[in-house]
């Protein structure tokens, strides 16, 4: 039998199981209170913000807040496992070593920032294009050496590091000198509402169908979703096309495409994931075009709900899917790869349902139930070796 743990989480964000990283801690803390461990948790409300520029709270205002809050819980309560979101509770992990030595700190990064940075650097070459100020280019270069920091400094205060893809993994390992004892891959999951009724059989009203969920940001790809979707309608005049994101990027997204692809394209602003759900049963096909995920939710929410899945083979659609069983990957950067895979899928009606019959079991295996018994097999297996 498990023993209770005494957890307490810290994220600077929103208690909001909608959204991307701060969901996945949500769903993370609502698992382990069902297993029965003692969770605290603490959120951006909590922290308090006053510097509003983004990267310059990060720099010179969250390492501070955390290791406030980290402290001040640690006067309050004892806590097997200090747990925070991403590399910026440095701060905090050497505060709670000092505080309370049998305390474990994990980090737990949603795509470790080095990471990104070394994946984005080519692509950013080929596609990015800058449009602020020169004073703006040049405060951004002077931080980025700075916010480097940050990386470093938790992978060497850390007692543990849970990652979300195995990519991210071998990037602390090799790139940052993580031991490996000290890294656990743990994927993430889908609602647990999305795996509690079977997903709807796919027909040729669905495959007509093609879903892109994912905010209108460069290391998703944009471009890529919209050259795919332009050589798609040019192909094939009776699809149609959805795209979810923050309804304030609608213009930048048309701007992308053809006058024959926008005709056919619906924006839908961010929603609950209820609504997300609905959305994914009357789509047949998932775009998933990012250069870079941590893991990357929504393509296994999609594949819960019985959709056909072309994604890039980064993030955790490259330990998840099978190509051409349950779905198929591409190279990034291949907005052509992309375009052919779907009209393969289109065009070959029986493929279409063997993959999304085959899609919807391979998500099944992946709960929020297994996402916290990994998780508390590796809080433990830090614990006994801090103990030792």
């Amino acid at each position: 039998m498990r023993s209770i743990l005494r957890v307490l989480m810290m994220s600077d964000t929103p208690a909001d199981p909608n959204r991307g990283a701060a969901g996945t801690e949500v769903r993370t803390m609502h698992a382990l209170r069902a297993l029965g461990h003692e969770v605290d948790a603490i959120w951006a409300d909590d922290l308090g913000r006053r510097i509003p520029h983004g990267n310059l709270h990060i720099l010179l205002e969250q390492p501070r807040t955390y290791e406030r809050a980290a402290v001040a819980a640690l006067r309050r309560k004892e806590y097997d496992v200090v747990h925070v979101n991403q590399p910026h509770g440095y701060r905090a992990a050497r505060a709670v070593h000092q505080i309370s030595p049998k305390t474990v700190f994990i980090h737990r990064s949603h795509g470790f920032e080095r990471n990104v940075e070394e994946t984005l650097k080519p692509w950013l070459k080929k596609f990015g294009s800058d449009e602020r100020n020169v004073a703006r280019r040049l405060a951004t270069q002077a931080l980025a050496p700075l916010l480097r920091r940050h990386s470093a400094a938790i992978a060497r205060e850390a007692d543990g590091h849970v990652v979300s893809s195995s990519l991210d993994a071998v990037f602390l390992r090799e790139q940052m000198g993580v031991p490996r004892e000290k890294i656990a891959t743990i994927p993430q999951a889908a609602p647990d509402f999305f795996l509690q009724e079977p997903a709807p059989p796919m027909n040729a009203q669905r495959l007509r169908r093609i879903l892109n969920v994912g905010q209108f940001a460069f290391v998703k790809g944009p471009m890529i979703a919209a050259a795919a979707m332009n050589q798609l309608a040019a192909a094939q005049a009776d699809l149609r096309f959805t795209w979810v994101g923050d309804r304030a990027s609608e213009a930048n997204i048309r701007a992308l495409l053809t006058a024959e692809a926008n005709a056919l394209l619906e924006v839908v602003p961010w929603t609950t994931q209820e609504t997300l759900r609905d959305l994914y049963d009357t789509h047949g096909i998932f775009l998933f075009p990012s250069f870079f995920e941590g893991f990357g939710k929504a393509f296994l929410e999609a594949m819960s709900r019985g959709l056909c899945v072309v994604a890039s083979d980064v993030g955790g659609m490259h330990d998840v899917i099978t190509s051409g069983m349950d779905g198929v990957l591409v190279a990034p950067g291949d907005a052509t790869a992309v375009a052919d895979s779907v009209l393969g899928i289109i065009r070959d009606p029986a493929r279409a349902g063997a993959m999304s019959a085959a899609a919807a079991v391979t998500a099944r295996r992946y709960t929020w139930d297994r996402v916290a018994r990994d998780l508390t097999a590796f809080y433990e297996s830090r614990v006994n070796a801090m103990r030792r």
